[in-house]
């Protein structure tokens, strides 16, 4: 009896902190988004379809090779430390002078092949600030909240980001804002904000950032990392190759107003990203605690987050049509059908998150990566095939026929993992 009310505590103790955790982050995900998507959007009235079609193009490659050189070691320090097999303080090292030596080298070559391009002007100068965005980018600091389980403070910390940025746009820009002025503004304040959250986190886990002996513990990191590296970076080319084929398929206008319906999903995105930062280090704990109990709720998070996307999608698609123009104004309204549809895709987004990360947790990183590399070829196909003829409404659906086939694939994959460990087990 009394180990079962020992058990039961410590599960009510473990369910009220990721309510804390969760709500923690939302709050301060709020104000961060609410002020974001106001600056962003200003901007982007500022800015207008054509300027804005280069910029986020940048931003989207910038974050493309962030993610090829994060090799997956994120995931895998958050495995070690939520299994207690490390601890941040000692793995952070390695990952930071592994990332700033490989985001060094990328930033050099970008450079390098902008110079050598054909590109004039400030057209040129602005993909060159894509090379320093691309380096402070490489040092992403949130895994170390989430192996912590601190996100709130990694979303106050994100606020401080968008709030800045947001303040200089209304401040500053005005109508015909000139090419990669929202681009130069990102890179001042992540620049600022990365450096402090590395200066803080070091002083309070006790390491030094900067360490060139433990680039073996990277290696390490990296063969084990390995196969969940090749699953981010082909579900991020899956998610996101959307922008950059409308730039380079249809031209800087079409990519403008592709960007602007992106924009306000990234917004939501981070909200639902972060709900599954949150969950990724419980899944683990709870896949060690109890394997029923880990499987009921992967596939009820799962189906809910599905469900929540539908009502949401479908309540949006009945005043997209004026609200769009009313957020960008006359010159984006043809993007506005393009909303609903991507926004439903984030939601599926999720479920997919959950079975992949519920797939790691029982060892089964083969199988995130046999689900989506298909989905992403494919869908790569067809961009180049459809984008022609159908324009920007091929785009947002092939992003969501994607996310949703993929997110049928993990399902199943899933069950598959689950029947097989249970035989195993037998």
């Amino acid at each position: 009896m009394g180990t079962n009310s020992q058990g039961t505590a410590a599960d009510d103790l473990s369910r009220a902190k990721l309510f804390r955790d969760f709500s923690g982050t939302m709050l301060w995900q709020v104000l961060g988004k609410l002020f974001q998507v106001v600056g962003m959007v200003y901007a982007t009235r500022c800015l207008g379809p054509d300027n804005i079609g280069v910029s986020r193009t940048i931003i989207t490659l910038a974050m493309t090779l962030q993610l090829c050189l994060a090799f997956g070691l994120d995931t895998v320090a958050v495995r070690h430390v939520a299994k207690g097999t490390a601890k941040a303080g000692g793995i952070a090292p390695a990952i930071f002078t592994f990332r700033l030596v490989l985001g060094l080298v990328a930033a050099v070559l970008w450079a390098a092949g902008v110079w050598l391009s054909p590109l004039e002007g400030l057209e040129r100068w602005t993909w060159l600030a894509g090379a320093l965005f691309l380096l402070v980018i490489s040092l992403d600091y949130s895994w170390l909240f989430q192996a912590t389980e601190q996100m709130p403070r990694a979303s106050r910390f994100q606020l401080l980001s968008s709030v800045a940025a947001s303040l200089w746009f209304i401040l500053f820009f005005e109508k015909g804002q000139a090419l990669g002025s929202d681009l130069f503004v990102l890179l001042g304040v992540n620049a600022l904000v990365v450096g402090f959250v590395w200066w803080r986190m070091s002083r309070e886990l006790g390491f030094r950032c900067l360490s060139i002996e433990r680039l073996a513990k990277a290696g390490a990191l990296f063969r084990e990392a390995r196969l969940i590296w090749a699953f981010n970076l082909s579900y991020f080319l899956l998610a996101n190759m959307a922008l950059p084929m409308t730039y380079f398929l249809l031209g800087k206008t079409d990519s403008g107003l592709f960007g602007s319906a992106q924009q306000l999903v990234v917004a939501l995105q981070m909200f639902l990203h972060y709900f599954g930062i949150i969950m990724a280090p419980r899944l683990v704990v709870w896949r060690q605690a109890d394997v029923a109990m880990f499987r009921r709720r992967v596939l009820l998070l799962a189906g809910g987050a599905a469900a929540a996307g539908l009502l949401f999608s479908g309540g949006l698609w009945l005043i997209v049509e004026w609200l769009y123009p009313l957020i960008f104004g006359e010159a984006y309204a043809s993007a506005a059908g393009l909303l609903p549809v991507l926004v439903l895709g984030k939601f599926f987004a999720v479920g997919t998150a959950m079975f992949t990360w519920a797939l790691w947790a029982e060892h089964r990183d083969k199988l995130p990566v046999l689900c989506c590399l298909p989905c992403c070829l494919v869908s790569g196909v067809l961009y180049f095939w459809l984008l022609p003829i159908h324009g920007n409404t091929a785009a947002a659906w092939l992003t969501l026929g994607a996310e949703s086939t993929l997110m049928l694939f993990s399902a199943l994959a899933f069950a598959w993992a689950a029947r097989r460990s249970r035989l195993e087990s037998a």
